[in-house]
């Protein structure tokens, strides 16, 4: 009789809800819904078809309805009683085919192979925060980051922004700090009072879904695509100069100065990567090399504006993409806390 009671209160009251023609008192309907829910949850507790209820899926395909059978009205009165469902006897529930979706086997595996100690993004971010609770660092300390500007490079951002509040950005593409020496300055003065900052910085490469390195499997497309496209244009730009093609005159513009940059400033590694096994895997290597002495020169000529006894830490490394559905990972290469004379106070992975 409860049950009965309860079910015909929940009808009214969706009903009610239907009819009316605006969505004020929603919150108040939403709230009466739930808690009438609950009860007959609790009235059905020790009853028999509750123990039977699971998840299953329709025999056949739901027709398309038109309009009128769709509105609102129509619906409510389509549907069966509460009690009339809980005493159907359901189907088998047919959980979706594995062999659906694109392994990642070979992906995880090469990245195993290539870039042996790499972390996943949470496990990083939870070796980093551990650690540096020993300076404070915490809600007062400010996120920096100089990772390309490639939208797969954004979910370490989000992990770490989890930890650190919102990231004061200074890279481009690549991951080159472009922001330079005045970037720096303005993120110090951005640091809460009597807080200390975190720099992250590095290139990124993919790995696409068939073990491929140095592509990625973007939304929306069929193909898998370079990943990072801009060091892939750089390498191809340092092979053709190592070939005895011209070097690209510096720009008097800004149009596509920052590549002209990132081309330039691989070309020192330019027999590195000739000799290199394979290619890809060492690229991203060699932009890292680059980028952390960038990095470290910039962060000498602007560490005094750090104010009090903040500090300077430092995480260096190698970003790599996944497939869909697998977390990124990060290969550490630096790890280090810095004052605000850009004396070194502690190494964290090799000291």
């Amino acid at each position: 009789p409860n049950v009965a009671v309860h079910t015909f209160l929940l009808q009214v009251i969706l009903g009610a809800y239907v009819s009316f023609k605006s969505i004020e008192g929603i919150e108040h309907y939403m709230l009466t819904v739930s808690l009438i829910l609950i009860l007959l949850l609790k009235e059905l507790d020790d009853n028999e078809y509750f123990d039977d209820i699971q998840f299953f899926k329709p025999s056949e395909p739901v027709a398309s309805k038109s309009a009128e059978e769709s509105s609102p009205r129509s619906m409510m009165s389509s549907l069966p009683s509460i009690t009339s469902v809980f005493q159907s006897q359901p189907t088998t529930f047919a959980p979706p085919a594995f062999s659906q979706f694109p392994t990642t086997n070979l992906a995880l595996k090469k990245l195993q192979a290539c870039f042996p100690g790499a972390m996943r993004n949470k496990d990083i971010v939870r070796r980093v925060t551990a650690t540096l609770k020993k300076y404070s660092y915490g809600r007062s300390s400010l996120l920096a980051t100089s990772l390309c500007c490639d939208e797969v490079n954004r979910d370490l951002e989000k992990e770490f922004i989890n930890a650190y509040g919102d990231n004061f950005s200074m890279g481009g593409l690549a991951g080159f700090a472009f922001g330079g020496v005045t970037s720096f300055g303005a993120m110090a003065h951005h640091i809460p009072q009597d807080g200390s900052c975190l720099i992250i910085y590095g290139p990124h490469v993919g790995i696409d879904s068939n073990g491929t390195v140095g592509k990625i499997n973007r939304r929306g497309r069929e193909v898998s695509g370079a990943c990072c496209g801009s060091a892939a244009a750089a390498a191809g730009y340092v092979s053709s100069v190592r070939r005895g093609a011209p070097k690209s005159p510096m720009p008097k513009r800004a149009l596509d100065a920052q590549q002209y940059f990132v081309g330039s400033m691989l070309l020192p590694h330019a027999e590195r990567l000739a000799r290199a096994e394979e290619t890809h895997v060492e690229l991203p290597h060699a932009l890292y090399d680059v980028q952390s002495e960038l990095m470290l020169k910039i962060v000498l000529n602007g560490c005094k504006e750090v104010a009090g006894e903040g500090k300077i830490a430092l995480l260096g490394g190698i970003q790599i993409n996944t497939p869909s559905g697998v977390s990124d990972y990060f290969l550490p290469k630096k790890f280090e806390i810095r004052n605000n004379k850009g004396q070194l106070l502690e190494n964290f992975l090799f000291g």
